[in-house]
């Protein structure tokens, strides 16, 4: 499954289809760089994106986007020369018959006249399978249909190395009448008294092994609300006889890790629409330039629970 990452510099963040970072860091003008964002995966064939910083006093209408074309983009596997990618449009560049392989190292060099090279490297981590999934509890049904569901995840961590993963969610909506038909984001929370395991990055789970390293481990984690008066959280129509959720367990790349909490921190501080909020460093693994190229491999688990207009009845895989 491809899940595309653009981290562009544009005032907007759309999770998991794209993400926007503003360098407002100093109101003077500073020099213009390159910008590598990319997350790879072994499933998806090897795709970038390359464009600009953006300045807070630079134009930032359409007809000024920020997308770098017409660059030289090289790709190295360990250290050895493997082509130049294709430039596709709006700053992608990409091969289509190409597949980033688990354990391999890769680095991107981009040059564009009137910029200074940038540089990046990331090695894909394997697959770390879900062992098991299943549901805890519905907290708080109360008398008035708010429905809030635990789960919980089992996989085992690598021993010997440095971990990090980010769980996130989907839910299904097959009813175009309802809502178009398809698979929409699903916020995940973090329950009471996990707060110190847990990153929460737009509704996506992050952590490490810091606490883990080399056990079998089960998480708990939250991931569905529903108040069916109130029509808060995430509805779906109450003559449905059940509900369908995604979860994807990806074992990320350190660099994809730290770019992702201290991009959240960022917003969380006020980000781009507010110049004069508390300064947030972010990571960055771009040599002469910003962004990030990282990579993860990620296993999925399909879920299905039965529901009614009261609230859930139970769960089946």
């Amino acid at each position: 499954m491809k899940i595309r990452f653009i981290f562009l510099l544009l005032p907007a963040f759309i999770v998991m289809q794209g993400c926007v970072k503003i360098l407002n860091d100093d109101l003077t003008a500073k020099e213009t760089k390159l910008v590598i964002n990319s997350a790879i995966d072994p499933d998806s064939v090897f795709e970038i994106n390359l464009s600009r910083t953006f300045n807070i006093f630079d134009d930032e209408s359409s007809n000024n986007l920020p997308f770098i074309d017409g660059a030289d983009v090289k790709l190295y596997e360990n250290g050895n020369f493997l082509f130049n990618l294709d430039n596709t449009g709006t700053g992608y560049y990409r091969k289509d018959d190409f597949f980033p392989v688990v354990g391999k190292t890769y680095e991107i060099i981009a040059e564009k006249e009137g910029f200074k090279s940038v540089s990046a490297s990331t090695t894909v981590p394997g697959k770390v399978e879900i062992i098991q999934f299943d549901t805890v509890s519905v907290t708080n049904p109360g008398d008035y249909g708010s429905v809030e569901l635990d789960g919980l995840i089992t996989f085992q961590d690598p021993e010997e190395s440095d971990d990090y993963y980010m769980l996130s969610a989907q839910i299904l909506y097959p009813d175009a009448n309802y809502y178009d038909s398809g698979w929409y984001n699903l916020g995940l929370f973090v329950p009471d008294g996990m707060e110190k395991l847990y990153e929460n990055s737009y509704g996506n789970l992050l952590w490490s092994d810091r606490y883990l390293n080399g056990k079998e481990v089960t998480l708990q984690f939250g991931f569905f609300y529903r108040d069916q008066y109130a029509g808060g959280g995430y509805p779906y129509p109450v003559e449905q006889d059940s509900v369908h959720f995604r979860f994807c367990l990806q074992h990320v790349s350190r660099e994809y890790f730290f770019y992702s909490v201290s991009f959240f921190k960022y917003h969380e501080a006020g980000g781009a629409s507010d110049p004069f909020s508390e300064p947030v460093v972010i990571y960055s693994n771009v040599k002469n330039g910003y962004g990030v190229f990282g990579s993860y491999s990620q296993d999925t688990v399909n879920f299905k629970i039965v529901a009614n207009s009261y609230g859930m009845k139970g769960g089946e895989k």
